[in-house]
């Protein structure tokens, strides 16, 4: 037999957790607050590890469930104290040092909040984690995310420009370091930072297989990889005078526009690359996948499409269901377009279109 495995919830009170930024009104299981490692090492969820007990431990090394996925925001004990909402905690380096040492491997993350986290905090949160390298394989560096229902809950604000260039410097200094003493970069800013200060993205090489892709470490230059190879094929001509959208988040816009223009002139058909402006969550939310169906309700107003193309991040498992539960149909019904999902890359996009239109 087999045990039905319930998350268990979370005991910290973290100053920037996204589930108590939150508008009310949405689906029950989005206000879920699940910490297990149990979930850590079989989906890649991420964990502090704050609600842990021996027993626990033990378990984990017993059965080696490797590699767990730990948020560590600062190994400044009483930064990350203040950072999770306890008082009570066990050392977060002694702990990972104790399952390293029995064979446990990690993949860490460290949200970043200006003025907390950031600086010379940063700097020993990195120096404390490469000392357990290999154990600790890489540290994803990922920018706080604001919304604005922040009523009542601690002081915060998203990175400035200057903010975001003093963290790329750090970073790009130690991947220097890094590179030469292990060989690897080890320690990875999220896209966001790179789309932030409009700078390129680093090679497939950099990012080696990829290993923080789901913590939005490399997904823009797979994106552009997968692009540049289709565009430089012999694509089919499509002919239809049929209206085509591509909807967007903010922050992806300006590094998706070109390809789809390209796209478009290579295949012979006008495709609209349409940004959603988040005011569900506010104007500091740009990513993607936090669109929700009346944001795209909203962008649209006053346009007319026959076919509207959808990445399926925004949609609940990648089903028909948006963040704020508007399904595919009812957006279908209200826009007068034809909804059509499709896995975020150029190639998917092309391959979904020659298929509808």
């Amino acid at each position: 037999g087999y045990e039905f495995m319930k998350p268990r919830s979370c005991g910290c009170k973290c100053i920037f957790c996204f589930i108590d930024q939150l508008p009310k009104g949405l689906r029950r299981s989005l206000y879920q607050k699940d910490e297990d490692y149990r979930f850590s090492y079989i989906f890649g969820n991420y964990v502090t590890l704050a609600n842990i007990k021996e027993k626990d431990i033990k378990r984990i090394i017993n059965y080696k469930l490797t590699p767990l996925y730990v948020s560590v925001h600062a190994t400044d004990e009483k930064i990350r104290q203040l950072m999770l909402g306890r008082k009570k905690l066990v050392p977060i380096m002694e702990l990972l040092k104790r399952l390293s040492l029995e064979g446990i491997k990690f993949q860490c993350q460290i949200v970043l909040c200006p003025g907390i986290n950031d600086g010379q905090v940063l700097k020993k949160s990195i120096e404390d984690l490469s000392e357990l390298y290999p154990s600790v394989e890489t540290i994803a560096i990922v920018p706080v995310g604001l919304t604005k229902h922040r009523k009542g809950l601690y002081p915060l604000k998203v990175f400035t420009q200057k903010e975001a260039q003093d963290v790329f410097q750090i970073v790009k200094s130690f991947q220097k370091v890094f590179l030469k003493k292990f060989n690897h970069p080890f320690v990875y800013l999220s896209d966001e930072f790179y789309l932030l200060l409009d700078r390129k993205v680093p090679s497939k090489n950099f990012y080696r297989d990829f290993p923080q892709f789901e913590n939005g470490v490399g997904i823009v230059r797979r994106f552009i990889d997968n692009a540049e190879r289709l565009l430089k094929k012999d694509l089919k001509k499509i002919s239809s005078s049929k209206k085509i959208c591509v909807v967007t988040g903010m922050i992806s816009y300006k590094v998706v526009k070109p390809y789809i223009d390209r796209l478009a002139e290579k295949i012979g058909i006008e495709i609209t690359l349409l940004p959603v402006k988040n005011n569900l969550f506010g104007d500091t939310v740009t990513v993607t996948g936090l669109v929700s169906g009346r944001d795209i309700l909203e962008a649209l107003k006053g346009k007319s499409f026959d076919k509207i193309f959808v990445p399926d991040v925004m949609l609940r498992e990648r089903r028909d269901c948006f963040l704020d539960d508007l399904t595919v149909k009812e957006i279908e019904k209200i826009s007068g377009s034809e909804i059509i999902p499709f896995a975020p890359t150029l190639l998917n996009l092309y391959n979904m279109i020659r298929k509808n239109i």
